[in-house]
């Protein structure tokens, strides 16, 4: 097994990919070298690096004697147009990171005009179940049918996609058990549980969970880039926090566990984050 971190800034990477993470998770997780340095937007199109920073990211990577691999989100028509300038600059100056793709439409670009870049499915493309109200009740992962994965697979490896990626779901079955042709890849500690394209942080221009349609056509500021806030919530006891227009949970460490004995690459999150 081997780790990679998900940068927010180019901060100083610590001799142990762990660090990255709480007491908890530290005694939890077995020593692993790092492999590779995460940056981008897995959720938000507004996050979309400059070409400077995305290059700048590479760099990091390359100084550490890491891989480098940039997060998409889900985009709109005119988020496809942006991503696609970035593919075109960091081709130009010769930085070809693999790109983590949660979109179908940015799977078919790739594979259609940039097949210089690696390309790895995010976990927004496993739609199994992550209910918080459900995690913290159910000790022991259910499977799911395995053709239910393995027409998944099969999908993904006709398009040329040579990693898988996903946080621990509550069904158990994406990873594995034996996916070949891919890299396994599972995302600690914080579970995805809703995105969308409505975020309340750019509504309100800072940190709200009041106002929905508020200042939602306006043009994003980007206040969530470096800030979260939990959220009070009264049907579950797991810590929420909103990052931006998604909402994450810390999973138990017990719900990893099933998923860490099938990946073969760990990517740690410091925060919760879009």
């Amino acid at each position: 097994m081997e780790y990679a971190v998900r940068l927010t800034s180019r901060s100083k990477i610590p001799a142990d990919p762990r660090e990255f993470c709480s007491d908890s998770w530290r005694e939890f997780l077995p020593p692993a070298p790092l492999a590779a340095i995460y940056f981008g937007s897995e959720f938000c199109e507004d996050l979309l690096p400059t070409i400077d920073v995305a290059v700048r990211f590479c760099s990091v990577a390359d100084d550490a004697g890491v891989g480098a691999v940039f997060s998409t989100p889900v985009v709109s028509p005119s988020g496809l147009s942006r991503l696609e300038k970035l593919l075109v600059g960091l081709r130009r100056r010769e930085r070809l990171p693999a790109i983590v793709v949660n979109d179908w439409g940015v799977l078919h670009l790739l594979r259609r005009s940039y097949p210089e870049f690696q390309c790895r499915a995010g976990r927004l493309i496993n739609r199994s179940l992550r209910d918080p109200r459900l995690a913290e009740t159910i000790q022991e992962r259910r499977q799911v049918s395995a053709q239910r994965s393995g027409r998944m697979h099969f999908l993904l490896a006709r398009m040329g996609v040579s990693a898988i990626e996903t946080d621990p779901d509550l069904q158990g079955s994406f990873l594995g058990p034996d996916p070949e042709p891919f890299q396994r890849v599972l995302h600690l500690p914080y579970v995805f549980v809703a995105s969308g394209r409505n975020c309340l942080v750019k509504a309100d221009g800072g940190c709200a969970d009041k106002s929905f349609t508020h200042g939602l056509g306006r043009g994003c500021p980007g206040h969530c880039r470096d800030r979260f806030h939990r959220v009070e919530r009264s049907d579950t006891t797991l810590t929420l926090w909103r990052g931006g227009n998604t909402i994450f949970y810390e999973a138990p460490c017990f719900m990893a566990e099933p998923y860490l004995a099938r990946a073969d690459r760990v990517v740690l999150h410091e925060r919760p984050q879009a």
